[in-house]
């Protein structure tokens, strides 16, 4: 006799539980909970798998959203004048003046108008700009037409919404994770519920060619995962590094 086999819940990570239950969902609605004989245990399925779905792409705003625009707001504002100064410069009547604007205005060029980037795309490119007009040479000229402390001023700001960003991360993955730990607890149950349904008819020789199929599709699925675990703790005990998202237990 072929049953579903077990499978650890608990050390899969949120995208990898997620897909999993999604893989089942499909498998139940192909085969129907009628034909499987798990019409009750089906309802509480779906109904779990959307209290999941939205645990992790919740998304209640943040108090930190209106102080990113506002941080962002003064960003812009500071880099719109030093844009506009050096511009400016090079129509001073002062030739040293005019030099020193060519040359930080091929910088800004490069770059080009950052104000137009996205908020994580612009600070790192104005990261890059201040610290080409820091460095020894243009610094130099930053001096001469009188905007380092503009400069220094810019720098400050985009720190300012590099952390309030950071802090928004923060927040928002700290909150779908606790809220996606609960629902998760509550779906474990009900997983169970559903295998242990799909396995008595097995134990009680009910099973019928579609149960037989069905069992057999999931524990496809559980071994694919398995595999896939295995691959990532090869990669963590050989030093590798891996971006993931958090695992359930952590």
């Amino acid at each position: 006799m072929t049953f579903i086999v077990n499978i650890p819940l608990t050390r899969l990570r949120h995208n990898d539980y997620f897909q999993y239950m999604a893989d089942v969902k499909v498998l139940v609605t192909q085969a129907t909970p009628a034909a499987l004989n798990v019409e009750e245990e089906a309802v509480a399925f779906d109904n779990s798998f959307t209290a999941l779905d939205e645990a992790l792409n919740v998304d209640q705003g943040s108090v930190f959203t209106e102080k990113i625009q506002d941080a962002d707001h003064r960003r812009d504002n500071t880099w719109s004048a030093l844009n506009g100064r050096v511009k400016a410069t090079l129509f001073s009547p002062i030739p040293e003046e005019v030099e020193a604007a060519k040359h930080l205005e091929r910088v800004f060029n490069l770059y080009g108008n950052i104000r137009n980037l996205s908020l994580k795309e612009q600070t790192a490119a104005a990261t890059n700009l201040c610290n080409d007009l820091k460095n020894r040479d243009m610094a130099v000229h930053c001096q001469t037409i009188g905007i380092m402390p503009w400069v220094l001023a810019h720098e400050t700001e985009n720190t300012a919404v590099n952390d309030l960003q950071n802090q928004r991360d923060s927040e928002k993955a700290n909150r779908n994770f606790a809220k996606a730990k609960e629902v998760r607890v509550v779906f474990d149950e009900v997983y169970n519920s559903l295998v242990n349904r799909v396995n008595a008819m097995v134990t009680l020789r009910m099973a019928t060619p579609v149960i037989e199929n069905f069992i057999i599709e999931v524990n496809q699925k559980i071994k694919n995962l398995e595999n896939q675990l295995a691959a990532r703790q090869g990669h963590s005990d050989s030093g590798e590094e891996e971006v993931a998202d958090t695992a359930a237990e952590e």
